[in-house]
């Protein structure tokens, strides 16, 4: 009896820690078991906003905009338009049963297209859906996926782009945009995200440390590291945070992760 109960307990833990890695799959194969587009819904981070067509605010501490395709954009009057806190939505482009394209959005969803499939999910479950795209697909969709992966209100994704960063088996544009995305959580992280409201100073340090990450790896990355750990000038340490993540160098990585925490 006391054996029976013992097992029943051990495949009751078994079953729950498999449990999101099961949700995941399930989330993967709806969004692929048919060709088409896939409109897959979810809670964002409370700070972000958009329209939910063409821009996304309040990435990670900065002000920038984002258009739909993650390309900055002023186009078409977004200023004018209300920035609405979520949700996130990712548009997936699906063909031979295997997303193809992702194209984010945050804000109102709009009425979906006839030919287009909606699925409304947890954020948990869609960072656990976009994370596998991260780390095992193709370049294009694997880089597009890290920008609805930091703003699904879910656990930070900075391990998983770490680890990314440094897979020599991940195609290089994607170690790069893991590293660039894990600059800005960094100078999140460290409240140094924003810079508006900077002086003509801290701009002429803003080019200072860009004129240095023109060099040569061999100068500009030591430098660029000493800066990012300790320049006592916000500016300056953003930008160079910034700038070593743009050079594709593995010692950014450790760095990140120290600053990090990680």
């Amino acid at each position: 009896m006391h054996r029976t109960v013992r097992s029943l307990s051990l495949l009751a833990t078994l079953l729950l820690a498999c449990a999101p890695a099961m949700r995941a799959q399930s989330l993967g194969k709806r969004v692929t078991a048919s060709d088409g587009l896939v409109q897959v819904v979810f809670p964002s981070r409370p700070t972000v906003c958009g329209d939910g067509r063409s821009f996304i605010a309040n990435v990670l501490g900065r002000s920038n905009y984002y258009s739909g395709n993650g390309s900055y954009s002023s186009r078409d009057g977004w200023s004018d338009r209300p920035c609405v806190n979520g949700p996130a939505r990712v548009v997936a482009t699906v063909i031979g049963h295997d997303v193809t394209r992702l194209s984010t959005y945050v804000g109102p969803v709009p009425a979906a297209q006839a030919d287009m499939r909606t699925v409304t999910t947890a954020a948990a479950e869609a960072s656990t859906w976009l994370g596998d795209l991260v780390a095992r697909a193709g370049g294009r969709v694997a880089s597009d996926a890290m920008l609805p992966l930091v703003l699904a209100d879910a656990a930070a994704p900075w391990p998983l782009l770490l680890r990314v960063a440094r897979d020599d088996n991940r195609p290089r544009d994607v170690r790069r945009s893991a590293l660039t995305w894990l600059a800005n959580g960094v100078n999140d992280h460290l409240g140094i995200a924003d810079s508006r409201d900077e002086s003509d100073d801290d701009e002429m340090r803003t080019q200072a440390v860009f004129v240095l990450s023109q060099r040569p790896k061999t100068e500009s990355v030591p430098e660029l590291i000493e800066i990012a750990r300790s320049a006592k000038h916000p500016a300056a340490r953003r930008s160079a945070i910034f700038w070593l993540g743009q050079t594709g160098d593995l010692r950014a990585a450790d760095v990140f992760a120290e600053l990090l925490r990680q």
